[in-house]
């Protein structure tokens, strides 16, 4: 059971607009949040300090709005791009999904040894 809650919660993670596709190292933010699409999860450091998460759904007139994820969908809310030092976004994270599932098949291969060879000992 805790190896089914590993794989659902390691497979995303947060991720630098940077290092999205197509990767950009020197782009404005507003360049930047061209990469977001409407629903996605993101994660907006603003330049005081706060970190907000918010389900993107539009950026215009140098503004970036959104709602809260679990929040009613009525109440947007709005950041200018001024004030925001850095926006990450979620995104499945290959490396953890294929480290998570190898852990797991290896998991299901050692019990299943260790059952086999308690089978084959015989009791004192």
């Amino acid at each position: 059971m805790l190896l089914i809650l590993m794989m659902g919660n390691s497979c995303k993670t947060y991720k630098s607009l940077e290092r999205i596709e197509p990767r950009t190292d020197s782009a404005s933010l507003s360049e930047q949040l061209q990469k977001l699409k409407p629903g996605d999860l993101i994660q907006v450091f603003e330049k005081r300090g706060g970190i907000k998460v918010l389900e993107f759904v539009i950026t215009e007139e140098g503004v970036l709005r959104g709602f809260e994820p679990k929040g009613p969908k009525d109440d947007l809310i709005s950041i200018k791009l001024e004030d925001i030092a850095k926006v990450e976004v979620k995104k499945i994270n290959a490396g953890k999904t294929l480290l998570v599932t190898g852990a797991v098949v290896a998991s299901i291969y050692l019990v299943f040894f260790v059952i086999m060879l308690a089978t084959l000992v015989e009791p004192l």
